[in-house]
């Protein structure tokens, strides 16, 4: 089972019924990429769930009634692994989203690992 292809869903689910808190299962990659989804403002906050210490608790952002996140697609799966060069990372939306890459230097989004010159395997695109 992939923990993270189980959390976008669970993502995109809430933001169609919109729900304000979502609840996905922990794992240090999840925390990264939800840090990286704080700070590029396409979720309130995440914090550790009170009832299951194996969960995060996330805090959907909604501008006007209209959830900031449009839309979030797994795309490195287990069965398919996609990497690509720094030369070759994909622009999401002409730059409006954001793909999130594991790389040598750690997790970035496409704009970081760009400007560091660096590629690596893309796990989700975010718009």
């Amino acid at each position: 089972m992939d923990r993270l292809a189980n959390a976008f869903t669970k993502i995109r689910n809430a933001v169609e019924r919109k729900h304000p808190v979502v609840t996905v299962s922990k794992s240090v990659m999840m925390g990264e990429i939800l840090s990286i989804l704080k700070r590029e403002g396409y979720i309130t906050d995440f914090r550790d769930a009170e009832t299951d210490k194996y969960a995060y608790e996330i805090q959907l952002k909604y501008v006007g009634g209209k959830s900031v996140i449009q839309g979030i697609k797994r795309v490195s799966r287990l069965s398919r692994r996609v990497y690509v060069k720094a030369d070759a990372i994909p622009c999401v939306y002409n730059n409006y989203g954001i793909a999130i890459l594991t790389t040598s230097k750690g997790v970035l989004t496409d704009k970081e690992a760009r400007n560091l010159g660096v590629g690596g395997e893309v796990i989700c695109y975010v718009w």
